[in-house]
């Protein structure tokens, strides 16, 4: 026997199938239950009797029952009745009918589900989602004094120098004269913070001596003012104009004949 799923609709119970002996509808719900895609029910009377657990007399009364018209059905097709005799069987009347309106709500039942799983999961973005906070520089700090204070320890067992203390040895270094060092330390505790690196002492040392030195105060560039002076607000007179072109032709001779030399 195939394996298949009927699905029954809860006005069932209203119909006048429901009006029926117990034994003709566990028959009919029998016939549900084995019907082919088709609505097709291929058995004979003892083996109809044998899966729906009721006598042959009572499923040969039941069969009767299904055959017959009913008037008070509300599915006035086929004058009421629910089956027909075919070859090998019977065929179960409206079966389509009721397929369809079946696949129908199937759809409706989907369309449905889909519907509110989309907007659980809409709702469930639009969630606000708690930042990380990154860590301040004060963290990043402390970091680099642990880091630094594991790095050197004194060899009686006192405590190791501070950061603090070990940055004003820096800044009095003549080494680093003209160096902003607590500045270049920050600029190194971020680089050593995006590359995962620990900020060592020995590590900002090496920073610092690759770090150029301002250029001092004398070397700079002087303004030339002169050289943004504005133009004269008077125009040559015909009589400078002459002494300008005699100049210039004067110049030009002298050109030529150095050239023919």
């Amino acid at each position: 026997m195939h394996r298949g799923f009927t699905k029954l609709f809860n006005t069932i119970v209203t119909s006048t199938i429901w009006q029926e002996d117990d034994k003709t509808r566990i028959v009919w719900i029998t016939m549900l239950a084995i019907a082919d895609a088709f609505g097709n029910v291929f058995a004979a009377i003892p083996g109809l009797a044998s899966v729906a657990n009721v006598s042959i007399e009572a499923a040969s009364k039941a069969i009767e029952n299904l055959k017959a018209p009913d008037s008070y059905s509300r599915t006035k097709d086929f004058e009421g009745r629910r089956i027909e005799e075919i070859d090998g069987g019977w065929h179960i009347l409206n079966y389509d009918k009721y397929r369809r309106m079946m696949n129908e709500e199937e759809r409706k039942e989907y369309k449905a589900k889909w519907i509110a799983e989309k907007r659980k999961r809409v709702d469930k973005s639009r969630q606000p989602s708690t930042p990380r906070r990154p860590k301040s520089t004060l963290s990043t700090q402390a970091d680099a004094e642990a880091s630094s204070s594991k790095e050197e320890v004194s060899a009686n067992g006192s405590r190791p120098q501070s950061v603090e203390d070990w940055l004003r040895e820096l800044e009095a270094d003549k080494t680093y004269a003209g160096i902003d060092v607590r500045r270049e330390y920050g600029k190194m505790l971020n680089w050593c913070k995006i590359r995962k690196k620990q900020p060592t002492k020995r590590r900002f040392v090496n920073w610092l001596n690759n770090t150029d030195k301002p250029l001092p105060s004398t070397h700079a560039a002087r303004v030339d003012y002169k050289r943004n002076h504005a133009p004269p607000t008077r125009e040559p007179s015909e009589e400078e104009l002459a002494q300008h072109r005699a100049k210039v032709r004067e110049l030009s001779a002298k050109l030529r004949d150095e050239l023919k030399k």
